[in-house]
């Protein structure tokens, strides 16, 4: 079996072509173990016929290699190793003369002991490297057969000149859908300009060539050559054009504009036919300027979905990630939240879209520093990452064939509008997709959900005698009473069919409430979605509010007199401000008054309400139409665009609408919602059967170097932002179904991400990270309630907890259960409450 990983080289598209080098053995380690070492916490290392074989006997173990003789030089170099393993799932291959977190490449291990091969990309190397294998986290038998290498060396350096304003003229064939127009030139292929209310957004490049391996030589046909014809049927408009290579081949080229029904959208499909065998390294199959002689390469926002959320700044910076993570101009594809891309520029929006089943490259570089054509480039070429090429790399290592009167054909649609902000593209993505995925499966649905989590709460490495850790992994995270995880446990009593299971639960929740009301704190939670059903459930109300509003007053001081949280770094500790042009963010400062505002709709203290709307107003205008960042500046950067600062903006302006009543807070939270939906996988990335809903929580990686968390999703950030938007569905009554439907995926996937009963440790609970291409759950584990929180709301089941504002009386009421019609007159206020609770 060949895997192939997110951080690693990665295979796509068609088997590459003849012109490929060989990879040739590095080591064989069934002749002996070639000068490798035991290098910590390994035993038994010795050469068998099976290969290296050894032990890990302790945590962190790895073996190190000599200096490797014929490792190639000048370029980069792809390691094949093959290996089985039946200890945990973390690999590392770390490399350079010394080694340090630098220069390390992580992969994910099969742990079944059976045979896998991993592919690992390495830079260019230098004379006298080593190489070290981490190859699990701890205990675990290895045994490692062969490492190849293959010396990744480019067809040729691929170079890519100016282009040139296409001569359109008085003349131009135009078509139009809504206000999405197309005016097209009659003289060369791509010499057509796209235009949104009249105005030009991009221009096509007329100037494109494909790349051709002619006697085995790379070498370029060009397409302005050729005479073009035009004509429009049906309101359609056909462009071909005819040409031959240096070989006498015959090369067809056609594209359609086709205006989409009751849209401001225009598909457009690319066909490219050739009549002889031919083998490729550069195949455009739509390239677009935006700016391209109009606004320049200035914009007001961009997005590539998951991988980059833009104001007017430049896209493959460093602000993120730094290194070679940070160019992002060519991503595989399974990064992409959804294959779209888009520019916001004049008060329009530019987006384009296209079928993933394709595998085209997306090409996307914002200024255009690629052809430097003084404004944007959105394209979409082949080959796609994959044998052909490495992320990122505009040159190509193989060829790919075309075979002889086989089309190629890719479908997009280009759509546009007005609008300030992405959020634009976005919703115009998902209104021409035909709204939101379906929704994923969890096999056995509620009661198997219920079984899960309730194992995670009893049964794994979580639980400790009625106390419970936030996450399993290593020593880290001690465990301590916790007030949430009693409540979820009778509410998961409630639902399941398994009375043995039922009387377990009810079991433990009775301990763990013995053990968090001797500690003397019922606020104490162990899951990333607090919310207080806890203290209302047993009886400790008043004491909670208290310290709520005691913390909360105390947390007032954070703010500065503009209503922020100015970043201030650790002593001693990176500076995660510094890629940033300010020194506060959203995420930052909404991250410290939810808190505040949840307190204020708790307590009724109106003194504390005043200040803490007050703050949240001053933060709304600074922070109006910008990109959700900074929410996790204890390990990401300041300006990281952040699906938590999303989530964290969201709550506070439903909190004050339940404050206030004030419907502009479901207005400015609309905007917030929106800001995190290019964050959540709207297409399947790849053909397993997770990932749909997935979320990607942080544009970048930590400390800016690893992980590097684009393509890798973190579902408790996406389940954050999730239980925001289940609260804010009721709020915001034209879009009820919307946000639900968004919030109970992110609740599935969560739960598909889980890991399984038959991993005893770490059932139950919530992995740290996904792997999308693997499959495979990884990380520390986290407490089944941050999936939990809103499990019912999935299902159709009785919620655990609600809230609600009472019309105009003022009154908020929290209850731990559902909250039903209310209704409100002069003398008298009726509530219909679902409990769930059956234990007085």
């Amino acid at each position: 079996m060949r895997i192939l990983y997110p951080l690693c080289f990665a295979g796509l598209l068609a088997t590459a072509a003849s012109a490929a080098q060989e990879a040739f053995l590095l080591y064989d380690f069934t002749k002996g173990d070639q000068g490798w070492t035991p290098a910590h916490a390994v035993d038994g290392f010795k050469s068998t016929r099976e290969g290296l074989e050894f032990d890990c006997v302790a945590n962190d173990p790895y073996v190190c290699s000599p200096p490797v003789e014929d490792m190639p030089l000048g370029n980069r170099v792809l390691l094949t190793i093959r290996m089985k393993s039946d200890g945990d799932g973390g690999g590392q291959l770390f490399y350079g003369r010394n080694f340090s977190g630098a220069q390390v490449v992580g992969f994910t291990m099969e742990t079944d002991g059976a045979w896998h091969e991993y592919e690992v990309l390495l830079p260019v190397q230098e004379r006298g490297t080593r190489l070290r294998i981490d190859p699990a986290m701890s205990e675990g038998h290895i045994a490692i057969a062969w490492i190849k290498a293959l010396e990744m060396k480019p067809l040729m350096e691929t170079r890519f000149a100016a282009p040139r304003q296409p001569e359109i003229g008085k003349d131009a064939v135009i078509v139009r859908a809504g206000n999405v127009g197309i005016r097209h030139g009659e003289k060369v292929w791509g010499g057509f300009t796209v235009t949104v209310d009249g105005e030009t957004m991009a221009t096509a490049h007329a100037q494109a060539r494909i790349g051709i391996m002619m006697g085995r030589k790379p070498t370029y046909l060009n397409l302005d050559g050729a005479a073009l014809k035009t004509s429009v049927e049906g309101g359609r408009l056909r462009t071909a054009t005819t040409m031959r290579d240096s070989g006498g081949a015959r090369w067809i080229l056609r594209r359609t504009f086709a205006p989409m029904a009751n849209s401001n959208a225009i598909a457009v499909a690319t066909t490219v036919e050739v009549d002889a065998d031919r083998e490729l390294f550069h195949l455009p199959m739509l390239t677009l300027f935006p700016g391209m002689g109009t606004y320049g390469g200035e914009k007001t926002q961009a997005v590539l979905p998951g991988v980059e959320y833009l104001a007017n700044e430049p896209s493959s910076s460093e602000a993120d990630v730094k290194g070679d993570k940070a160019n992002r101009r060519i991503v595989d594809d399974f990064r992409l939240c959804f294959p779209m891309m888009g520019i916001v520029a004049d008060e329009h929006y530019l987006g384009l879209t296209w079928d993933r089943r394709d595998h085209p490259a997306p090409v996307f570089d914002s200024p255009d520093r690629v052809f430097n054509s003084g404004g944007h480039l959105m394209a979409l070429w082949y080959p796609a990452v994959g044998e052909c090429r490495i992320e990122s790399e505009f040159d190509i290592f193989r060829a790919f064939p075309i075979k002889a009167n086989t089309p190629i054909t890719l479908n997009a649609v280009l759509f546009g509008g007005k609008g300030e902000t992405v959020n634009s593209i976005v919703s115009n993505y998902v209104q021409l997709s035909g709204g939101l995925p379906a929704l994923p499966e969890f096999k056995g649905g509620l009661q198997a959900a219920v079984t899960l989590l309730a194992h995670g709460w009893l049964d794994s490495a979580q639980h400790h005698d009625g106390t419970w850790r936030h996450a399993v992994w290593g020593d880290s995270f001690q465990p301590a009473p916790v007030s949430d995880a009693p409540c979820y446990m009778l509410w998961l009593a409630e639902q399941t069919n398994d009375k043995a299971l039922a009387a377990r639960l009810r079991e433990g929740a009775e301990r763990g409430l013995e053990r968090v009301r001797a500690s003397g704190n019922l606020n104490g939670t162990c899951s990333h979605v607090a919310r207080p059903f806890a203290p209302l459930l047993f009886g400790e109300t008043n004491a909670m509010i208290e310290d709520r509003v005691q913390q909360a007053k105390q947390a007032l001081a954070a703010f500065d007199g503009e209503g922020l949280v100015r970043y201030r770094p650790q002593p001693d500790g990176l500076d995660y401000g510094s890629t940033h042009w300010e020194d506060h963010a959203n995420g930052l400062s909404a991250l410290q008054l939810e808190p505040v505002l949840e307190a204020a709709t708790l307590s009724g203290d109106d003194d504390l309400a005043a200040k803490a709307l007050a703050i949240l107003d001053q933060q709304l205008a600074v922070y109006r139409n910008t990109v959700p960042r900074g929410a996790q500046t204890w390990e990401m950067p300041l300006h990281t665009p952040d699906i938590l600062a999303s989530a964290r903006m969201l709550r506070c302006c439903n909190l004050a609408y339940l404050l206030t009543g004030d419907r502009k807070y479901i207005d400015e939270g609309r905007y917030w919602a929106w800001t995190g939906v290019s964050m959540i996988y709207l297409d399947p990335p790849t053909d397993g059967p997770t990932g749909l809903y997935a979320t990607t929580a942080v544009l970048g990686a930590t400390a800016w170097a690893a992980p590097y968390w684009i393509g890798q999703p973190v579902q408790w950030c996406g389940l954050v932002y999730r239980s925001a938007l289940q609260d804010f569905a009721k709020l915001d009554s034209g879009n009820t179904a919307f946000w639900e439907q968004l919030a109970q995926g992110i609740t599935l996937a969560g739960l598909q991400q889980t890991f399984p009963l038959d991993d005893e440790e770490r059932q139950g609970l919530l992995p740290d990270f996904f792997h999308l291409k693997a499959q495979k759950s990884d990380g520390p584990a986290i407490s089944p309630g941050t999936v939990q929180a809103n499990l019912a709301e999935a299902y159709g089941a009785t919620p655990i907890y609600d809230v609600r504002r009472l019309g105009d009386s003022g009154m908020i009421v929290h209850v731990p259960g559902g909250i039903g019609n209310t209704q409100v007159e002069a003398e008298t206020i009726s509530i219909g409450i679902d409990g769930w609770y059956s234990d007085p």
